[in-house]
């Protein structure tokens, strides 16, 4: 089994309550068949789930307990991610529909944030199914997903509340709990899957403040160390990594616009219009979700129809730019160069 999960890491933010390990593996199953097949709906059915999360009970009764169980809590999920400009709340999938006779799931995501699975250049996590599934501890899974967002630096730092509240640990749990009932297990656990795996607590006195996750950084792994990977809502920390001259550098190159002296290339162009289009869809989805919130508003309000209209521009818009981002720049020929001119040309309104 290959089969690779590959999620924004914006879904690294989402705290996935009371979900057992089965239901974590079915997640994790449905987001790997989902991701950039570039549509709202797929289809799977029951043999293919269990083959992809080896699913041990072979009779249908108890899969279909558990896929409904899965369902209760995706349909209900509430999603919160925050960025320095909004807090944005939704609901990732809208519809989860299990047709007994055919033995299908049937899965649809919602449309405004297809991002989150699709397209991805860069800003993703990723990582093998297979091992995901392999670990039996519902906290190695967590702490696992994490980790590979940051496989090419080898390091997480996270505050100790955050990380309880990100991994659902029981308020009721001291130090001496989490260290027994969740480091001890995922330590042994994970360090089959990163090279020389430490965790260190940081102290503020006689309090543990901080958690740091250490590990050799996957080699093979040459996408470039991302600003945004330390933008994340969860571990605040993150924003405030220590970086050498070096990552510094690599910061300033990732926001070309500060160079105002340069001429921008048609690469950094688009990188900049990407920019913008995110802020603007970021900025929209919060309108959205306030006019959503007044009862007296129904979806064909002429105010919701208008951002709705303008947040599906704006991500049309956006996965086109993320495409040509992705090419390299011997791949981009003079008519590819004229639709690019046009996109970047037809701007990025609010």
């Amino acid at each position: 089994m290959n089969d690779v999960v590959k999620y924004h890491n914006h879904f690294n933010s989402i705290s996935l309550k009371n979900f057992n390990s089965i239901e974590l593996n079915l997640l994790m199953a449905i987001c790997s068949q989902i991701r950039n097949k570039g549509i709202d709906e797929i289809t799977l059915n029951f043999s293919e789930l269990k083959n992809l999360v080896k699913y041990k009970h072979r009779g249908n009764a108890r899969f279909l307990k558990d896929l409904e169980q899965i369902y209760k809590k995706l349909i209900t999920l509430s999603v919160r991610i925050e960025t320095k400009e909004v807090i944005e709340n939704f609901v990732l999938f809208t519809r989860y529909r299990i047709v007994k006779e055919e033995k299908t799931v049937i899965i649809k995501v919602n449309e405004d944030f297809k991002y989150l699975l699709n397209n991805l250049v860069k800003r993703f996590t990723q990582f093998e199914l297979e091992e995901f599934i392999n670990l039996k501890s519902n906290y190695s899974k967590e702490i696992y997903r994490r980790l590979k967002q940051f496989k090419s630096t080898g390091f997480w730092k996270i505050e100790i509340n955050n990380f309880k509240e990100l991994l659902n640990i029981p308020e009721k749990y001291r130090m001496s709990d989490i260290d027994k009932y969740v480091l001890k297990i995922s330590r042994n656990e994970l360090e089959n899957y990163f090279n020389n795996f430490k965790i260190i607590k940081i102290k503020k006195g006689r309090k543990i403040e901080f958690l740091e996750f250490k590990f050799v950084p996957e080699k093979k792994y040459n996408e470039k160390v991302e600003s945004s990977d330390r933008e994340l809502s969860f571990p605040d920390e993150t924003k405030k990594i220590e970086t050498t001259p070096k990552k510094v550098l690599r910061v300033v190159e990732a926001f070309p616009e500060v160079k105002k002296e340069k001429k921008l290339t048609l690469k950094e162009r688009i990188e900049k219009e990407i920019g913008i289009l995110k802020n603007g869809i970021q900025r929209n989805t919060s309108l959205l979700i306030g006019l959503m919130e007044d009862p007296k508003r129904s979806l064909n309000n002429p105010a919701i129809v208008t951002v709705r209209k303008k947040l599906v521009e704006k991500n049309s818009k956006l996965t086109k730019l993320e495409k040509f981002y992705s090419l390299d720049d011997d791949k981009i020929d003079e008519n590819m160069k004229e639709k690019i001119e046009n996109l970047l040309k037809s701007g990025a309104e609010s």
